[in-house]
């Protein structure tokens, strides 16, 4: 094909008629006008004649390889389609070619100026040429669209020639994003799965981008808003812009409808449909994201360390099994088997591949947030399980922001590794800045580390990415009991409870928060809520209880005077005779050892050490320092200055004095 410039003579464009000489397209009566640029694009692709138009050779022709000319490119291709969608027309008219560029699908005739034909309407079109009959689907995957849709925000809230911000007001040129679940097309339970799973790779690619805010998904996959209503989720989830979607399977071919939409106006800005097969949907990921995020590079300094290391050749049912997993890990406090559904998922993921890196580190992570939970019985067993998880998961792919940030949680409570936390810590942070399990990562590593403020600081800012998780709302609760500020930290666990926002046993926590602020008017607004759990679960035998459910009876009944706290207290020194209990033991240990044996008190801790129960839980060791201490004998005994000479454990006493923390560390004799 001979290159030359745009014609300025009208021609026809299926049922558009295109006035270059006036930037003008029309139809039905209808006027649309084009930036002078984009109108250029329009028109060499109308003098390609059908036939393929390469990137390089639509910028060479349009911008001359001025700075910036491949995003604009981009948002010339997008505003085209933008205008079909605008006018009525479903039927693409700028098709992309993988790997080649781009082609109009639709007859282009040519017009006299001044000529005044009558709009050509559906079924009169001229005959196609026979280049361009056959469509050929974009075959792009889930980083991919996150690419696309990176781009498209920033060239929307990053317009050329859009003046600069007021000083101070940086944070409004930062957009948000929500990705919804992609609703399945199909009454097969495993298409809602996917269709979820597909959602939440797509926002962990999102949060990637060290310039956007992705809503997490415990607040995307909470919305119930049918139809949809974007301004209203918009509202709810702070979000400036929305992805939701459509996906349907059909054998080994899927097929995927994303769009995106600002949530101020309802416009929908993107929308793009793929036809990958299940062996493309992850191999071709890579690819693609790199390709983007080097153009987003160019402009504005995005996508630096985003998308992930080659993954190409995933098996397909590895993947399936991946994605099914994701959703039951999501859902994981609503149904009571979701935690180890998802692990036998992820299970079967990596025997059907075993170099799948994504797979290999949510392994790891579900270790990492579940020692302490009845998965990890075998605790020598699920300790190595974990650990060869990550080990895996890094070996195959060392820049998994997943991996990283589980890892930091794992040395943090685990193995109690500051060094190694910290680490990983920032890993995590360089590759998925805008991760909520990032940031939520982090408030625990400074929260075990004693630096409150930058872990306040870090809840704060999960909570602004996941507004409706309210698991991260009551661990920020705990840390606001746990630094002096009561108030605060009571408000959130009192209005739970009264809106029922957690799971029945929240009511245990929220009692021992109200007994350990002190107040009497808040004890004793939690009482009758501890009362009506307490006899729900009086019918239950005590096997079926968990360790902890079955000592806080005791605690209770010492903590708030009740007659039978003398038959209490027996019961539960009988427990401790027939085995060491470490669930959690920051909560009850405390006003236990008082009435246990100092060899027994000695070696729960001890145990809990060993077993990583230690710090398994935000509240495991003595979350409410100062409100909630051990008795002074503890402090100075022995056995507990030996404690703090195991590995690890000088570390943390330096972090915490430094900080001006003495509460819980031990004392000389």
């Amino acid at each position: 094909m001979t290159e030359r410039e745009p014609s300025p003579e009208p021609f026809q464009l299926g049922d558009f008629r295109v006035v270059p000489a006036r930037n003008r397209l029309m139809r039905d009566g209808v006027e649309y006008t084009l930036e002078p640029r984009v109108m250029d694009v329009l028109c060499a692709l109308a003098d390609a004649d059908g036939e393929v138009l390469s990137r390089d050779a639509l910028i060479n022709r349009v911008w001359r390889r001025e700075w910036g000319a491949d995003e604009s490119l981009t948002r010339a291709i997008s505003i085209l389609r933008k205008v079909v969608r605008e006018a009525g027309d479903q039927e693409p008219y700028i098709e992309t070619i993988k790997k080649r560029g781009y082609r109009l699908s639709q007859p282009v005739v040519r017009l006299a100026l001044g000529d005044e034909p009558g709009i050509a309407r559906r079924g009169d079109r001229p005959e196609a040429p026979a280049s361009s009959a056959r469509r050929l689907v974009p075959r792009m995957t889930i980083a991919a669209v996150a690419a696309v849709i990176a781009a498209t925000l920033f060239l929307v809230v990053f317009r050329a020639g859009d003046p600069a911000p007021e000083q101070g007001a940086a944070d409004m040129r930062v957009p948000s994003v929500a990705v919804l679940p992609l609703r399945s097309l199909s009454n097969d339970e495993s298409d809602a799965y996917f269709g979820k799973g597909l959602a939440e790779e797509l926002l962990n690619a999102l949060a990637r981008y060290p310039g956007l805010k992705v809503v997490g998904r415990t607040s995307s996959f909470a919305i119930d808003v049918d139809p949809l209503d974007s301004p209203e989720v918009g509202r709810q989830l702070n979000a400036d812009f929305i992805v939701e979607g459509s996906v349907r399977r059909s054998g080994e071919r899927v097929r995927i409808s994303t769009q995106l939409v600002r949530t101020s106006d309802n416009v929908q800005l993107w929308t793009e449909t793929y036809e990958p097969s299940m062996t493309d949907l992850f191999a071709v990921e890579d690819e693609i994201v790199r390709e983007i995020a080097r153009a987003l590079e160019v402009r504005i300094g995005i996508g630096a360390g985003s998308g992930r290391s080659d993954s190409a050749g995933i098996d397909p049912a590895a993947y399936d099994a991946y994605l099914k997993a994701l959703t039951l890990w999501g859902d994981r406090m609503r149904e009571n088997d979701n935690r180890s559904a998802a692990l036998a998922s992820l299970q079967r993921a990596v025997e059907f591949d075993p170099n799948f890196a994504g797979a290999w580190a949510s392994i790891g992570v579900i270790g990492a947030y579940s020692a302490g939970s009845p998965l990890a019985r075998d605790r020598g067993a699920f300790r190595q399980m974990t650990e060869q998880a990550f080990a895996r998961a890094l070996a195959l792919d060392e820049n998994n922001s997943v991996a990283h940030a589980g890892l930091a949680l794992w040395h943090v409570s685990q193995h109690i590794d500051v060094d190694a936390a910290l680490h990983h810590l920032e890993r995590a942070k360089a590759l998925a800045p805008n991760a909520v399990e990032t940031h939520y990562v982090e408030a625990a590593v400074y929260r075990a580390l004693g630096d409150w403020q930058r872990s306040l600081a870090a809840y704060d800012r999960a909570i602004v990415l996941d507004p409706l998780n309210t698991i991260m709302k009551l661990a920020r609760a705990q840390l606001q009991m746990q630094i002096g500020q009561a108030d605060q930290g009571m408000a959130f666990m009192t209005a739970c409870r009264d809106t029922a926002c957690l799971g029945e046993g929240f009511v245990v926590f929220g009692t021992v928060a109200a007994i350990l602020s002190g107040d009497a008017d808040t004890i004793a607004s939690w009482e009758p809520a501890l009362a009506e759990f307490e006899a729900a679960v009086a019918g239950l035998p005590a096997e079926a209880l968990p360790h902890v459910q079955r000592l806080m009876p005791a605690f209770f009944s010492i903590r708030l005077g009740r007659a039978d706290a003398p038959a209490q207290i027996e019961r539960m020194q009988q427990l401790f005779r027939e085995e060491i209990i470490t669930d959690t033991p920051g909560i009850w240990l405390p006003t236990f050892a008082e009435f246990l044996p100092q060899d027994t008190v000695m070696a729960v801790l001890e145990t809990a050490y060993e077993r990583g129960d230690l710090f398994s839980a935000a509240y495991a060791l003595s979350p409410y320092y100062g409100a909630n201490p051990y008795p002074d004998w503890v402090l100075r005994h022995p056995r507990y200055r030996q404690l703090w000479e195991r590995p690890g454990m000088p570390e943390l006493e330096a972090r915490w004095r430094a900080m001006g923390l003495t509460s819980g560390l031990p004392v000389a004799p």
